[in-house]
Order: C-alpha cells, then structure tokens, then sequence
C-alpha cells in the first residue's frame, strides 16, 4: 500500500466517539433534560418523575396540540393480540427479548460489530458512531450541515448515536445488528438517497408530504421497525406493539397505575420506566391521564407496510423520504440507477417472502376487534395539557408551587431566587405595581407568571 492510499484510509475510517451527555442542541423540545435524576428518584426511592424539559412551554404546547402526537386507537386489538401471543409463548417479556436478541455484550464488541457492518456496506467514513449514556431513545441517525434548500446534500455529515445503557435491549449479540439495521439500513440509505433525487431541497413542489407529517413519520419509523426484527431470531412486532399498547393505555392511567398495569407483560422496572416515561414526559403533572402519542407511528406504519407487501415497490421506496401512495408519482422522476440500499434488501423476492411471514406471524391478516378512546380522556384534551387531573385539588394536580418546591427546582438548574426574581423583572413578567412588594407565593397572578416563565427558566 502506498503512502497516499494510506492517507485515504486513514481518512475513511470511522469514527467513535463516547460522550456523558447529548449536547442540547441535538435533543427534541420534548426531550427532558434530567431523565438520569428522575430515573433515579423513581425507582430508587418511589417518588414521581418531575420532567424538566429543553423546549420552552409553548412549544410543548404546541406539541401537544398537534393531531399527529395525540393518542390513537385504531390498532389496539392488533397491538393487544402481539403482546399477549408472546406473553403466551415466553411467559415474561425478559425471556422473549433474550431469544430475540441474544445476551448482552460490552460496548466494545458491539462497536467492532457496528463497524463490520458499515464496511459491509462500503460506507467506512460515511458517518461516526457516538455513544451517550443519558439519551432518551435506544439510538437515533442524525445529520448536520446546510440548509436543504441550499440543495448541498454532499456537504452533510451523518452520525449514529447509541444510549450507553443497561436497559438498552440492543446492546446484545443479534440486537445490535438489528438496530443498525433499523438506524443505517433504514434511516440512513433514505436520506443518503433523498440528497440524490429532484425533490430533495423543495419536497412541495413535487407534491410530497413534509418530513414532520404523521404520514411521513409512519413510512419512515414503521420501515424501519420491520428491518429492526429481520434478522431477529423471533420477529414479533413486539417493541412497536408495546409503544403503542402503552400509549392508549395511558390515556386512562397515571404514570404510577401505568407503571403497575405494564407488569402484566414486562417484569423488568427499568423497561417499564422507559416506556412509561416515553408517554407521560411532556404531561405538567405525571399523575394526569394521557400522554404523548407520537411513538404510536412505528407501529401503525410497520401495519400499513405489512398489509400491503404487494402494491408496494420497495426499491422506489428506498430512493428517499417518501411515503408509500407517493410512489407512483415519484418513480416518474426518481433517480434510481445511483440508489445505495442494505444487503438485505438486494433480493427483492426473498425480502418480500420475509415480509409476508412477519405480517402472518403477527396476525395481520386476521380481523382484530376495536376499540374507543376513553370519555375520560376525551374530557381532559377539551381543559388543555396544563391542567391536572379533575378529580386532584391545585396542589395535588401541581399547579400551585410551593415556595421550597419552586426554589428547589431553580438551585438545582443553577438559579437563585434573586436571579429568578430580576430575570422575571428584566422580562417584564412581573407588573410594576407589584416589583418590591411583598408578594405571597401562593398568589394566582403570580402563580401563572411563574407557570410561564418557569421552562424558559430552567431551559437557560
């Protein structure tokens, strides 16, 4: 090898990095930022989670209201059918998750089986692997770079990130395959394909739904949960199946029933933890009903995607970001003699038959019965995410700090009381008839004033 093909690979080589924390700015608004901590006082010491989110109130809000993160019911007999054929077969949830993926192995050995399969797939330098213990996703694909409008996909740098924890399922023997398969073989070919094709930099144009669209996260998330178990050794539908059981559930039961009701199928604490708090995050008081729905989508897109192997051409499919029912449009104008697609997806024959058999597995071609939301639930949409549960006085519900409560909260985010005071000042949030008086805690003008600025705050 000469001195300059060593510079080249050299050059190519992957990177990995290890990180304790996910910087800000790559975190959702969604995303609370002291997940370790309440993890802990949870259950630990039995306490409620208090989240403390990045985005600043209004934009939970806006999350809240958006039709795509309210809880759906459609699937629940499909959901509830999985859930109770793998609890017939295995018993718990531990044993089930064991044969799929195997037994856990160190962070090392499964950066050495990542790395085998970026070469496998001739993408040595095409994104860096980023391990982080506080991530609240078992892994995620992330890319940064210009503006797509800029139309400079060539100038994106990719990077995987992987939760460095003992409740991450898919650091075990086969689990880590499966979840590049889901991240890289999914997430990653689509955008490296979408950067090739006309629509990249102005989707509107060609009449193609935006990225945030509930269609579009369907596509993208239940394609990608059909690649996580196709090369599992058991390939029930299971994890998307329990995202979706949990979220309608939770729209009847606090955070602590939801906990207890998810004993029925998982045994292990720290797996209900996580599902549970993947719900009931963004709730102000945990111990509401309700929650966010948004994970819903794995599940409801792998459904689509199973239950209509035929119609589907997986090959334009892969060409981007695109949805299922845009496939005609788009394979008129596709580039398609350039595409980079995963292994398992070259026979399309073979890939198809492996579908089929998931979709049979999972009882998708069976009739499942339906289900409605709860009246309860339906109530607590119409008096806003802000309020707590009806039945809870002020307090109990959370809307009424204490004062120890409320400074607590600001000296572990770094604020003291008087800082608090001259940062609400400085903003305008306190009226200059009450500036240097003596203003109860428990005033309700002051409670709102506090209630508003209080994520802004701890977000600084």
């Amino acid at each position: 090898m000469t001195r300059k093909d060593k510079r080249k690979d050299k050059a190519q080589k992957t990177k990995i990095r290890f990180l304790e924390q996910q910087p800000l700015k790559f975190t959702g608004a969604i995303c609370p930022i002291n997940l370790e901590e309440q993890r802990e006082r949870f259950l630990k010491h039995g306490k409620l989670p208090q989240f403390v989110l990045k985005g600043s109130e209004d934009e939970i809000e806006q999350l809240y209201h958006k039709a795509k993160n309210q809880i759906r019911f459609d699937l629940f007999g499909e959901a509830e059918f999985i859930l109770k054929s793998v609890k017939e077969k295995y018993g718990d949830a531990e044993k089930y998750i064991t044969k799929q993926y195997g037994e856990r192995i160190s962070k090392e050995q499964a950066t050495e089986v990542l790395q085998d399969y970026i070469k496998e797939h001739n993408l040595d330098g095409a994104m860096s692997i980023i391990w982080c213990n506080d991530m609240a996703a078992s892994a995620r694909m992330m890319w940064v770079g210009p503006n797509v409008r800029s139309n400079k996909p060539e100038a994106r740098n990719f990077s995987f990130w992987i939760r460095n924890s003992t409740d991450n399922v898919y650091i075990t023997e086969h689990g880590i395959r499966c979840l590049a398969n889901h991240e890289i073989g999914t997430h990653f070919f689509r955008a490296f394909n979408d950067g090739l094709q006309p629509w990249y930099s102005d989707r509107r144009r060609f009449g193609i739904k935006g990225m945030g669209s509930l269609e579009h996260m369907r596509a993208e998330e239940g394609l990608a949960a059909i690649h996580t178990i196709l090369e599992a050794k058991e390939r029930f539908l299971w994890g998307p199946a329990m995202l979706y059981y949990t979220a309608c559930k939770a729209s009847g039961m606090s955070f602590k029933q939801l906990f207890d009701h998810l004993g029925t199928y998982i045994s292990s604490k720290e797996q209900r933890w996580k599902y549970c708090m993947r719900v009931k995050r963004g709730l102000v008081d945990p111990n509401d009903i309700g929650g966010y729905g948004k994970d819903q989508c794995y599940f409801e897109g792998a459904v689509e995607i199973l239950r209509n192997i035929d119609s589907i051409d997986f090959g334009v499919m892969m060409s981007g970001k695109i949805c299922p029912d845009e496939i005609p449009r788009c394979k008129r104008v596709a580039r398609l003699d350039c595409l980079r697609v995963p292994a398992f997806m070259k026979n399309e024959k073979k890939y198809k038959k492996q579908l089929q058999t998931i979709a049979n597995l999972n009882g998708l071609n069976q009739v499942h019965p339906k289900s409605s939301p709860p009246a309860a639930y339906i109530q607590r949409l119409k008096r806003g995410r802000r309020i707590g549960p009806a039945s809870s006085s002020g307090k109990d519900a959370g809307l009424v700090p204490t004062r120890s409560a409320f400074t607590k909260s600001k000296h572990d985010a770094g604020l003291t009381p008087n800082l608090i005071k001259s940062t609400l000042k400085d903003a305008g949030l306190v009226p200059p008839s009450y500036r240097g008086s003596k203003i109860s805690w428990r005033s309700s003008i002051f409670k709102r004033m506090c209630d508003r600025s209080d994520r802004k705050l701890t977000a600084c």
